[in-house]
């Protein structure tokens, strides 16, 4: 059983409509590892997650009941929230060395408007809140 983090491909309907968050995710991830980061920072919770789903169903067999198939959909959701709270809360941003400080999270800046203006304060890598959004945890 493989853990598995990405985001669902959905295209950004802004600028020349080529961009997708497949994109994106690719970028952030090879440029600041924020999802090995965040597998990293938060092992023990994901641990905790599909250890505690796994642990019910032993109980259900204990029990003489039937399990017609793992679920472990409710800790992928957990996982998931997780990581939307990391973003939200700037701790994967805080964890990053000072070298790869994110330009326009630090400038404040945001493309939400059609003029990319200054704001009063954004998040790193929250911009639009479609790759936030389209983040998924899967087993396979």
């Amino acid at each position: 059983m493989n853990l598995n983090l990405g985001v669902v491909d959905v295209v950004y309907t802004d600028g020349d409509g080529t961009t997708t968050t497949g994109d994106v995710a690719g970028y952030l991830e090879s440029r600041y590892h924020i999802m090995r980061i965040f597998l990293e920072e938060n092992e023990g919770f994901i641990h905790d997650c599909i250890t505690n789903e796994v642990a019910g169903a032993i109980e259900i067999i204990a029990q003489g009941k039937r399990v017609p198939k793992l679920e472990l959909r409710p800790a992928m959701s957990r996982i998931e929230e997780r990581f939307r709270d990391a973003l939200d809360s700037g701790e994967l941003h805080r964890i990053l060395p000072q070298s790869q400080q994110v330009s326009d999270a630090t400038l404040k800046t945001s493309s939400r408007k059609k003029v990319m203006t200054q704001t009063e304060s954004r998040q790193a890598f929250i911009d639009s809140g479609l790759f936030q959004n389209s983040f998924l945890a899967w087993v396979s």
